[in-house]
Protein backbone atom coordinates (compact mmCIF):
# COMPACT_ATOMS: atom_id res chain seq x y z
CA UNK A 1 0.00 0.00 0.00
CA UNK A 2 1.13 3.62 -0.84
CA UNK A 3 2.20 6.08 1.99
CA UNK A 4 -1.27 8.68 2.18
CA UNK A 5 -1.65 11.00 4.86
CA UNK A 6 -5.12 11.94 5.36
CA UNK A 7 -5.67 14.09 8.87
CA UNK A 8 -9.21 13.29 10.16
CA UNK A 9 -10.85 15.70 12.49
CA UNK A 10 -12.53 13.25 14.84
CA UNK A 11 -15.49 15.14 16.78
CA UNK A 12 -18.04 11.92 17.53
CA UNK A 13 -20.13 13.23 20.32
CA UNK A 14 -20.66 10.43 21.58
CA UNK A 15 -17.40 9.71 21.84
CA UNK A 16 -16.33 12.69 24.58
CA UNK A 17 -14.87 11.76 27.76
CA UNK A 18 -13.35 14.11 30.40
CA UNK A 19 -14.21 12.11 33.60
CA UNK A 20 -14.79 8.39 34.24
CA UNK A 21 -15.95 7.57 37.66
CA UNK A 22 -15.65 4.15 38.50
CA UNK A 23 -16.56 3.36 42.28
CA UNK A 24 -16.55 6.34 43.04
CA UNK A 25 -13.13 6.90 41.83
CA UNK A 26 -12.43 9.65 39.09
CA UNK A 27 -10.15 8.70 36.46
CA UNK A 28 -9.52 11.90 34.30
CA UNK A 29 -8.18 11.43 30.65
CA UNK A 30 -8.55 15.28 29.36
CA UNK A 31 -7.05 18.10 28.70
CA UNK A 32 -8.62 21.57 27.66
CA UNK A 33 -7.49 20.86 24.41
CA UNK A 34 -10.75 22.23 22.12
CA UNK A 35 -10.31 20.25 18.87
CA UNK A 36 -7.93 16.85 18.47
CA UNK A 37 -6.64 15.57 15.14
CA UNK A 38 -6.12 12.08 15.41
CA UNK A 39 -5.89 9.46 12.16
CA UNK A 40 -7.71 6.66 11.18
CA UNK A 41 -6.69 4.66 8.32
CA UNK A 42 -5.85 0.89 9.35
CA UNK A 43 -8.74 0.29 11.49
CA UNK A 44 -11.03 -2.41 13.06
CA UNK A 45 -8.68 -5.27 12.90
CA UNK A 46 -9.63 -8.64 13.92
CA UNK A 47 -7.41 -11.39 14.85
CA UNK A 48 -7.74 -15.08 13.46
CA UNK A 49 -8.30 -17.80 15.42
CA UNK A 50 -5.40 -19.64 14.61
CA UNK A 51 -3.03 -17.07 15.29
CA UNK A 52 -1.65 -16.28 12.35
CA UNK A 53 -3.19 -13.91 10.70
CA UNK A 54 -4.66 -9.98 11.24
CA UNK A 55 -7.30 -8.52 8.95
CA UNK A 56 -7.88 -5.09 8.87
CA UNK A 57 -10.01 -2.07 6.83
CA UNK A 58 -8.00 0.37 5.36
CA UNK A 59 -9.74 3.58 5.07
CA UNK A 60 -6.87 4.91 2.75
CA UNK A 61 -8.14 7.02 -0.19
CA UNK A 62 -7.24 4.80 -3.28
CA UNK A 63 -6.38 1.81 -1.73
CA UNK A 64 -10.15 1.03 0.61
CA UNK A 65 -10.54 -2.26 1.03
CA UNK A 66 -10.40 -5.68 3.20
CA UNK A 67 -6.96 -6.70 4.18
CA UNK A 68 -4.64 -9.41 5.71
CA UNK A 69 -1.39 -9.29 7.58
CA UNK A 70 0.66 -11.55 8.89
CA UNK A 71 1.05 -11.13 12.44
CA UNK A 72 4.50 -10.61 11.58
CA UNK A 73 3.84 -7.32 10.02
CA UNK A 74 4.80 -8.99 6.70
CA UNK A 75 2.78 -10.30 3.09
CA UNK A 76 0.10 -7.61 3.49
CA UNK A 77 -2.45 -8.33 0.72
CA UNK A 78 -5.77 -6.84 0.24
CA UNK A 79 -8.68 -9.86 0.09
CA UNK A 80 -11.73 -7.33 -1.30
CA UNK A 81 -11.81 -3.77 -2.30
CA UNK A 82 -14.38 -1.07 -1.53
CA UNK A 83 -16.40 -0.73 1.91
CA UNK A 84 -15.84 -3.91 4.40
CA UNK A 85 -15.56 -2.96 7.98
CA UNK A 86 -16.52 -5.20 11.62
CA UNK A 87 -14.79 -8.01 10.55
CA UNK A 88 -15.39 -11.21 12.79
CA UNK A 89 -13.76 -14.53 12.15
CA UNK A 90 -15.25 -17.85 12.05
CA UNK A 91 -13.64 -20.32 14.61
CA UNK A 92 -11.52 -22.22 11.98
CA UNK A 93 -10.40 -19.31 10.80
CA UNK A 94 -11.52 -20.02 7.23
CA UNK A 95 -14.04 -17.34 7.27
CA UNK A 96 -14.50 -13.66 7.75
CA UNK A 97 -17.95 -11.94 8.07
CA UNK A 98 -17.93 -7.93 7.70
CA UNK A 99 -20.71 -5.15 6.86
CA UNK A 100 -20.77 -3.62 3.84
CA UNK A 101 -23.43 -1.10 2.57
CA UNK A 102 -25.27 -1.70 5.95
CA UNK A 103 -25.44 -5.42 5.14
CA UNK A 104 -23.66 -8.70 5.95
CA UNK A 105 -21.49 -11.15 4.01
CA UNK A 106 -19.14 -13.92 4.61
CA UNK A 107 -15.65 -14.42 2.17
CA UNK A 108 -13.55 -16.89 2.86
CA UNK A 109 -9.51 -16.01 3.65
CA UNK A 110 -8.27 -16.57 -0.15
CA UNK A 111 -11.32 -14.46 -1.46
CA UNK A 112 -13.17 -16.90 -2.79
CA UNK A 113 -16.73 -17.35 -2.38
CA UNK A 114 -18.08 -13.92 -1.54
CA UNK A 115 -21.91 -14.26 0.03
CA UNK A 116 -24.39 -11.91 1.09
CA UNK A 117 -26.07 -13.09 4.51
CA UNK A 118 -30.19 -12.87 4.59
CA UNK A 119 -30.27 -10.25 7.23
CA UNK A 120 -32.04 -7.23 7.02
CA UNK A 121 -30.41 -3.63 5.78
CA UNK A 122 -29.10 -1.93 9.01
CA UNK A 123 -26.85 -5.39 10.08
CA UNK A 124 -23.43 -4.14 11.71
CA UNK A 125 -21.15 -5.49 14.16
CA UNK A 126 -21.06 -9.54 13.43
CA UNK A 127 -19.61 -11.78 15.87
CA UNK A 128 -18.71 -15.57 15.28
CA UNK A 129 -20.01 -17.79 18.21
CA UNK A 130 -17.32 -19.93 19.49
CA UNK A 131 -18.80 -23.46 17.79
CA UNK A 132 -19.13 -21.71 14.55
CA UNK A 133 -23.12 -21.72 14.08
CA UNK A 134 -24.39 -18.69 14.76
CA UNK A 135 -23.32 -15.02 14.06
CA UNK A 136 -24.72 -11.76 16.62
CA UNK A 137 -24.68 -8.69 14.86
CA UNK A 138 -26.30 -5.12 15.05
CA UNK A 139 -29.52 -4.07 13.94
CA UNK A 140 -29.90 -0.93 13.61
CA UNK A 141 -32.90 -0.17 11.08
CA UNK A 142 -35.61 0.34 11.16
CA UNK A 143 -36.51 1.52 14.64
CA UNK A 144 -39.04 -1.18 15.91
CA UNK A 145 -36.11 -4.01 14.90
CA UNK A 146 -33.44 -2.76 16.40
CA UNK A 147 -31.22 -4.38 18.48
CA UNK A 148 -28.86 -7.79 19.01
CA UNK A 149 -29.53 -10.49 16.04
CA UNK A 150 -28.26 -13.98 15.76
CA UNK A 151 -28.01 -15.19 12.48
CA UNK A 152 -28.15 -18.75 11.76
CA UNK A 153 -25.69 -19.86 9.26
CA UNK A 154 -27.57 -23.47 8.80
CA UNK A 155 -31.04 -22.11 8.25
CA UNK A 156 -29.66 -18.92 7.16
CA UNK A 157 -32.24 -17.14 8.80
CA UNK A 158 -31.83 -14.21 11.54
CA UNK A 159 -33.93 -13.49 14.62
CA UNK A 160 -34.01 -10.85 17.27
CA UNK A 161 -32.36 -11.84 20.44
CA UNK A 162 -32.75 -9.22 22.64
CA UNK A 163 -34.25 -5.02 21.76
CA UNK A 164 -31.56 -3.23 23.23
CA UNK A 165 -27.56 -3.43 23.59
CA UNK A 166 -24.53 -2.77 21.31
CA UNK A 167 -20.97 -4.12 20.26
CA UNK A 168 -21.80 -7.98 21.02
CA UNK A 169 -19.28 -10.41 21.72
CA UNK A 170 -19.24 -14.60 22.56
CA UNK A 171 -17.86 -15.27 25.72
CA UNK A 172 -15.89 -18.25 25.35
CA UNK A 173 -18.46 -20.68 26.90
CA UNK A 174 -20.46 -20.04 23.89
CA UNK A 175 -23.77 -19.88 26.61
CA UNK A 176 -23.44 -15.66 26.95
CA UNK A 177 -23.31 -12.83 24.25
CA UNK A 178 -21.57 -9.91 26.28
CA UNK A 179 -22.51 -6.47 25.21
CA UNK A 180 -22.50 -2.72 25.90
CA UNK A 181 -25.67 -1.41 27.10
CA UNK A 182 -25.94 2.88 27.47
CA UNK A 183 -28.22 4.59 29.49
CA UNK A 184 -29.14 7.90 30.65
CA UNK A 185 -27.88 9.18 33.27
CA UNK A 186 -30.39 10.41 36.26
CA UNK A 187 -27.94 12.84 37.43
CA UNK A 188 -27.88 14.94 34.42
CA UNK A 189 -24.43 13.81 33.25
CA UNK A 190 -22.96 11.86 30.42
CA UNK A 191 -24.65 7.71 30.51
CA UNK A 192 -24.32 5.33 32.81
CA UNK A 193 -22.86 2.25 30.41
CA UNK A 194 -22.86 -1.70 31.58
CA UNK A 195 -20.89 -4.50 30.14
CA UNK A 196 -23.47 -7.35 30.33
CA UNK A 197 -23.66 -11.14 29.88
CA UNK A 198 -26.69 -12.07 28.25
CA UNK A 199 -27.63 -15.94 28.44
CA UNK A 200 -28.52 -17.32 25.07
CA UNK A 201 -30.86 -19.86 26.28
CA UNK A 202 -33.03 -17.67 28.94
CA UNK A 203 -32.07 -14.33 28.28
CA UNK A 204 -31.09 -13.54 32.13
CA UNK A 205 -28.29 -11.45 32.20
CA UNK A 206 -25.83 -10.66 34.80
CA UNK A 207 -23.43 -7.22 35.36
CA UNK A 208 -19.42 -7.34 34.54
CA UNK A 209 -19.34 -3.31 34.99
CA UNK A 210 -21.40 -0.35 35.05
CA UNK A 211 -19.87 2.98 35.13
CA UNK A 212 -20.74 7.07 34.63
CA UNK A 213 -19.37 8.64 31.78
CA UNK A 214 -19.73 12.14 30.05
CA UNK A 215 -18.32 9.87 26.80
CA UNK A 216 -19.10 6.67 24.74
CA UNK A 217 -17.40 3.51 25.91
CA UNK A 218 -17.09 1.78 22.17
CA UNK A 219 -15.90 -1.56 20.39
CA UNK A 220 -15.99 -3.76 23.74
CA UNK A 221 -15.46 -7.49 23.16
CA UNK A 222 -14.45 -10.04 25.86
CA UNK A 223 -11.25 -11.95 25.88
CA UNK A 224 -11.39 -15.34 24.51
CA UNK A 225 -10.62 -16.75 28.39
CA UNK A 226 -13.69 -14.45 29.84
CA UNK A 227 -11.61 -12.92 31.99
CA UNK A 228 -11.89 -9.47 30.79
CA UNK A 229 -12.86 -7.16 28.44
CA UNK A 230 -11.23 -4.75 26.23
CA UNK A 231 -12.70 -1.45 24.88
CA UNK A 232 -12.00 2.11 23.48
CA UNK A 233 -12.57 5.54 25.24
CA UNK A 234 -12.84 8.99 22.77
CA UNK A 235 -12.28 11.99 24.99
CA UNK A 236 -13.91 15.16 23.31
CA UNK A 237 -10.64 17.25 23.95
CA UNK A 238 -7.93 13.76 23.64
CA UNK A 239 -6.92 10.96 21.71
CA UNK A 240 -8.95 8.31 22.18
CA UNK A 241 -7.40 5.30 24.10
CA UNK A 242 -7.51 1.53 25.00
CA UNK A 243 -8.90 0.85 28.09
CA UNK A 244 -9.68 -2.85 29.98
CA UNK A 245 -11.91 -4.23 32.63
CA UNK A 246 -10.63 -6.88 34.68
CA UNK A 247 -13.29 -9.12 35.79
CA UNK A 248 -11.12 -10.76 38.52
CA UNK A 249 -10.15 -7.77 40.48
CA UNK A 250 -13.48 -5.36 39.18
CA UNK A 251 -10.67 -2.84 38.08
CA UNK A 252 -10.32 -0.55 34.93
CA UNK A 253 -7.41 0.22 33.70
CA UNK A 254 -5.73 2.61 30.77
CA UNK A 255 -3.78 0.88 28.28
CA UNK A 256 -2.62 3.37 25.76
CA UNK A 257 -1.66 7.00 26.71
CA UNK A 258 -0.47 8.01 23.22
CA UNK A 259 -3.83 7.14 20.96
CA UNK A 260 -6.09 3.86 20.91
CA UNK A 261 -8.81 2.48 19.49
CA UNK A 262 -10.24 -0.26 17.84
CA UNK A 263 -8.97 -2.93 20.44
CA UNK A 264 -9.59 -6.55 19.55
CA UNK A 265 -8.57 -9.64 20.93
CA UNK A 266 -5.40 -12.09 20.00
CA UNK A 267 -6.00 -16.04 20.54
CA UNK A 268 -5.70 -16.58 23.87
CA UNK A 269 -5.90 -13.41 25.00
CA UNK A 270 -2.23 -12.83 25.67
CA UNK A 271 -2.05 -9.93 23.24
CA UNK A 272 -4.70 -6.72 21.33
CA UNK A 273 -4.35 -5.27 18.30
CA UNK A 274 -5.46 -1.74 17.90
CA UNK A 275 -5.28 1.22 16.45
CA UNK A 276 -2.44 4.19 17.14
CA UNK A 277 -4.81 7.25 16.55
CA UNK A 278 -2.32 9.84 17.24
CA UNK A 279 -1.50 12.27 14.09
CA UNK A 280 0.76 11.19 11.75
CA UNK A 281 0.35 7.45 12.46
CA UNK A 282 -3.31 5.72 11.62
CA UNK A 283 -1.55 2.52 12.06
CA UNK A 284 -1.99 -1.08 13.44
CA UNK A 285 0.23 -1.87 16.69
CA UNK A 286 -0.12 -4.33 18.97
CA UNK A 287 0.43 -4.96 23.01
CA UNK A 288 0.27 -7.60 25.49
CA UNK A 289 -2.81 -7.91 27.50
CA UNK A 290 -1.29 -5.58 30.37
CA UNK A 291 -0.46 -2.71 27.71
CA UNK A 292 3.66 -3.35 27.57
CA UNK A 293 5.51 -4.64 24.83
CA UNK A 294 3.69 -2.10 22.28
CA UNK A 295 4.98 -3.00 18.55
CA UNK A 296 4.02 -1.57 15.06
CA UNK A 297 2.11 -3.63 12.99
CA UNK A 298 1.51 -1.52 9.79
CA UNK A 299 2.10 1.92 8.43
CA UNK A 300 -0.41 3.03 6.55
Amino acid sequence: MGSTSIAMRIAVSCLSLFALWFSGCTLSTGTDQAVVDELYLHVRASWSPDGRTIAFTSAIQGAMGIYLIDTSGTNTRRLLEGEGVGIAWSPDSRWLCFSRVSSLYRIKGDGDSLIRLNTYVGSIRPSWSPDGKRIAFVQTDPMDIRGIWLYDLHAETASQFITYGNYPSWHPSGDEIVIVDAQVNPSGSGLIYRFLGVDVANLSTRTFSAFSSSADCGFASISPLGNAIVYGLKPADNLAQVWKFDVATNRHVQLTDDGGDYPAWGPGGAKIVYTRTAARDGGLWIMNSDGSGKRRLTKP
